[in-house]
């Protein structure tokens, strides 16, 4: 230490600091010059080989003094983490609105300036080479552990005390308080934290790095156990599939802190905080597997009925494509955690595995979207039983096919992951669904149209047309024309593409057999007039609809309930 100025210099400076008149004031308010001169003294009572009462009572005087003022200044830092020359705010973890900021947003509060650091780590020095660094971090650990109770409180850090149980809560405020947590966690674990070992680092430099390390933990463990007690607590609660996209986001959070974690508590002391986090995100994983397989054999069981007799899409696929597009925004995450193949086997029914198509080169997250699918249209084809008409059971069945492919199409991420060979299987579904629902149509027309039974062979071989058998058949088909006036008019196909195309199919089939069943029985048919004061011939089949008729029934008013 080598001190230049006499011992009973130093004496008097340390008994001039201990008296009565220098309590209420501080070394470090002096200035440079004063803290100098006091531990220039300090150093030389310590080099002093006096020995006895009086010169240990003045190291204890010395020491006391030192501990004095290394509380107060740890004490004004508490109470006013931001310095006079800073331009920075210390923000709340929430705006005036009450939403949450980004983590990265937020000020924390300023490190001590060089000033403060220096003096701290001077004090401590001396206080250890007279034996009391015990007494300095003692006073350190409290100060900056009430420093860190009060930063918290303002990043709302209690919200955040659920105990050990999640399910007691409201899933709306539980998730208000997990994207609170994910906050929260990133604040203390990348700024607060991260600034608290630094600032230790910087006062305690030189006296073992295991000091440092549990002056450290000491002061952030309770904290950090807290936040990791709600991870905890979330991971165990066991939320319904749903939620996945909420439980994800604390999974990411967790698991991207979990190098910072490893880096901040690196101590044996703080072993226990590593292997916690990484319980944590391993329960985590396990709980978002089995979120999405929950959610397969919920979408394979689900039993709610057909909304009503239109067949239009049903609640259950749009909620389908909104959890895919759901999971799509973590595709990254789940590629990673998903590594298995999703089980095929869903009660009594095992699903064969050429129903996801083509198995190469897919991960097993996008064999898992796949197999949503497969077992949403599964679902969906026993609801289509529920109709009593035949053909709204193919209708229904295109439309909610049809709605899977477009929403597939539209996003560029999602055609890639099913893949263009399971994307053909689904249009072929599409097309399937259409052609059966116009041939249970059409084929009712067609029937009326066809000659089996409206003849009679006489005994020269000549035929005769049966009137009454030709007249049923037009009475057949006025009651097929008056159906789709009803009935299918009120049918729903929310795509225009869609709907014109059925239509101009149904018409090339229908119109040009009518007008040829109309041409060879014209001789025993007349088109009905509308006029009352028409004269009408007894002689003939009097047909209610003309071609044209038809022709504007399918085009125009079949599934009119779109554009009305």
């Amino acid at each position: 230490m080598g001190s230049s100025i006499s011992h009973q210099s130093a004496v008097d400076r340390i008994s001039h600091w201990n008296s009565n008149q220098t309590e209420q004031k501080l070394i470090f308010d002096l200035g440079p010059t004063e803290i100098s001169r006091y531990l220039e003294a300090v150093d030389k009572i310590q080099e002093s080989p006096a020995t006895g009462r009086e010169s240990d009572d003045l190291e204890s005087k010395a020491m006391a003094r030192l501990k004095h003022e290394f509380r107060t200044v740890l004490v004004r830092q508490r109470d006013n983490p931001i310095g006079q020359n800073s331009t920075s705010e210390w923000s709340s973890i929430t705006d005036s609105t009450a939403n949450v900021i980004p983590y990265e947003d937020y000020t924390v509060y300023d490190s001590p300036n060089k000033e403060v650091i220096e003096y701290l780590r001077n004090v401590a020095k001396r206080m250890n080479s007279g034996g009391k660094l015990g007494d300095c971090f003692r006073v350190y650990k409290s100060e900056r552990k009430y420093f860190l109770h009060t930063v918290q409180k303002r990043l709302r850090f209690m919200e955040l005390s659920i105990g050990r149980d999640a399910k007691r809560f409201q899933w709306d405020d539980l998730k208000m308080k997990i994207e609170l947590w994910i906050q929260v966690a990133k604040v203390c674990f990348y700024k607060l934290f991260d600034m608290e070992k630094q600032i230790c680092g910087q006062i305690f430099e030189g006296f073992g790095v295991e000091h440092i390390e549990e002056c450290f933990v000491e002061i952030v463990k309770d904290s950090a156990n807290n936040l990791l007690i709600f991870a905890e607590a979330v991971s165990l609660s066991i939320q319904p599939s749903e939620r996945i996209g909420t439980i994800l986001g604390l999974y990411d959070t967790l698991a991207s802190l979990l190098p910072k974690i490893d880096a901040l508590f690196s101590s044996k002391a703080a072993e226990a905080i590593r292997t916690g986090v990484k319980g944590i995100v391993f329960q985590l994983e396990d709980d978002v597997r089995r979120m999405l397989s929950d959610f397969e054999k919920s979408v394979f069981h689900e039993l709610s009925p057909i909304p009503e007799d239109r067949g239009a899409i049903h609640p259950l696929t749009k909620k389908v494509i909104d959890y895919i597009n759901l999971t799509l925004s973590h595709k990254k995450l789940l590629t990673n955690l998903i590594n298995s193949m999703p089980p095929l086997k869903f009660g009594d029914q095992m699903i064969p595995e050429e129903e996801l198509g083509d198995l190469n080169g897919r991960s097993h997250f996008e064999l898992h979207l796949i197999l949503i699918i497969v077992v949403l249209q599964l679902n969906l084809k026993g609801k289509s039983e529920q109709y009593k008409h035949v053909p709204l059971r193919h209708l229904f069945m295109m439309n909610n096919v049809f709605y899977i492919v477009q929403k597939i199409q539209g996003s560029h991420e999602l055609c890639e992951m099913i893949g263009d060979d399971y994307m053909v299987k689904l249009n072929w579904n599409v097309e399937h669904a259409m052609k059966s629902y116009q041939d249970s149509t059409c084929n009712k027309f067609l029937s009326c149209f066809q000659e089996d039974g409206l003849y009679v062979s006489w005994w020269c071989f000549c035929s005769q047309v049966l009137k009454g058998a030709l007249r049923k058949r037009f009475k057949a088909f006025n009651f097929q024309f008056e159906e789709i006036q009803k009935f299918h008019s009120n049918c729903i196909v929310p795509d225009l593409e869609l709907r014109e195309k059925l239509r101009v199919s149904m018409v090339d089939k229908l119109i040009p057999a009518y007008k040829e069943f109309l041409h060879k029985f014209r001789t025993y048919t007349e088109i009905e007039q509308n006029s009352e004061t028409q004269t009408k011939s007894f002689q003939k089949i009097n047909v209610k609809h003309s071609v044209e008729d038809l022709e504007a029934l399918i085009s125009k008013h079949l599934f009119s309930y779109n554009e009305i």
